[in-house]
């Protein structure tokens, strides 16, 4: 295994650069845990194509797992990304967070269990991008997981024809 490498993250343009070569870097699975994904950048076309790249080469059941504290945004803004959600959504999964005073302050995204970008707090763009650093991956992926055991289910992009 490779040496961890870490870099510090100190605007909102690094912030999605590295979220975006982070997506790159995973090859089947995909963590995130963010208020409501208006700063990841996940909604630009380079965003929901890294996505849907992943998707395709990932062999998991469920690939993505998205964790939120507002689903809003996703629903008003984020067409693209919801089109993605409709055309793959055996592959993603979407849950709101059910108690907001239990969420971390932090944002994070952890590929294939390893690869790591986190904002250390949800509001600010500071924070870092780890690779290969799965000593800073575990904390998150068990507050993660005891997160998602509780959350509601929220948009599944699947059109009603009510």
């Amino acid at each position: 295994m490779a040496e961890p490498l870490e870099r510090a993250i100190d605007s909102w343009a690094a912030y999605r650069s590295a979220l975006i070569e982070t997506v790159d870097r995973a090859s089947s699975s995909l963590l995130i845990f963010d208020p409501d994904l208006a700063e990841t950048g996940f909604e630009h076309p380079a965003g929901v194509d890294t996505l849907k790249q992943l998707l395709l080469r990932s062999a998991q059941l469920v690939a993505v797992r998205i964790l939120l504290q507002d689903s809003g945004f996703l629903e008003r803004q984020c067409a693209r990304l919801l089109t993605l959600l409709g055309q793959y959504n055996q592959k993603i999964e979407i849950r709101l967070a059910s108690d907001p005073r239990a969420l971390p302050d932090a944002a994070f995204v952890v590929a294939d269990g390893v690869h790591l970008v986190t904002r250390f707090h949800s509001a600010r763009p500071r924070g870092k991008c780890c690779v290969d650093d799965a000593r800073s991956t575990a904390p998150l992926i068990a507050q993660f997981e005891t997160l998602w055991v509780s959350a509601t289910p929220g948009p599944s992009g699947v059109q009603l024809g009510l």
